[in-house]
């Protein structure tokens, strides 16, 4: 049976540790052919609180914000084009149009109450692992792409999650910055129930 094993470097789809409040381990995580994918990447995105969480400014929690969901928006453009399962395609579409609205309405947000994005003092990691997690699916095609991009959806998902519910809303100061990342939180689940329920689907047809 088919194994595709994710190995999550570093921070993801976060700024860098020396500013972040969230800490993601490097680790493997192995899924059988998506097949369980409740179980799989169980401990992903697991946060480890630091002691700069106030550190964290309205323009750094912008800039990471707006990170996570281009970086969402590039690898799900991917599965919409690459993908060869039909529902693949739709999930790639799906959350590439979504990501697209979220950054739309966040914009104006950011413009409203004068918060300029800045990136972290080093958010290398974090887009050295986007460029890997590209690479890789790019790599790919048929049957593999479609088990590896919904994998990866996952991670990045729970990842994303965990980021804006333990990591910049409890740092946002702003209220209207606050209220966009509390707001924003079902939509995230949403997306990552159907990824679930997508990868499930592909994975029975693999049995």
């Amino acid at each position: 049976m088919h194994k595709s094993t994710i190995r999550v470097l570093g921070l993801c789809l976060i700024g860098a540790a020396s500013v972040a409040a969230t800490v993601y381990s490097s680790a493997t995580y192995a899924c059988d052919g998506l097949a369980n994918p409740t179980t799989c990447n169980a401990d992903a995105a697991k946060p480890i609180p630091v002691a700069n969480l106030a550190q964290l400014t309205d323009d750094e929690i912008a800039y990471i914000y707006l990170q996570a969901n281009q970086f969402d928006v590039e690898e799900a453009e991917l599965g919409a084009v690459r993908g060869t399962a039909s529902g693949v395609k739709q999930h790639g579409e799906m959350v590439a149009k979504d990501h697209r609205g979220v950054v739309v309405a966040f914009q104006g947000i950011l413009t409203q109450n004068n918060i300029e994005p800045v990136a972290p003092a080093d958010d290398s990691a974090t887009v050295q692992h986007h460029l890997a997690v590209m690479k890789d699916l790019r790599a790919r095609s048929g049957a593999d792409f479609d088990r590896e991009y919904l994998t990866q959806a996952i991670i990045g998902h729970r990842a994303f999650i965990e980021l804006v519910s333990q990591t910049l809303l409890p740092a946002a100061r702003n209220p209207s910055l606050a209220s966009h990342l509390k707001a924003v939180l079902p939509a995230f689940k949403q997306h990552l129930a159907m990824t679930m329920t997508a990868a499930k689907s592909l994975g029975s047809d693999k049995d």
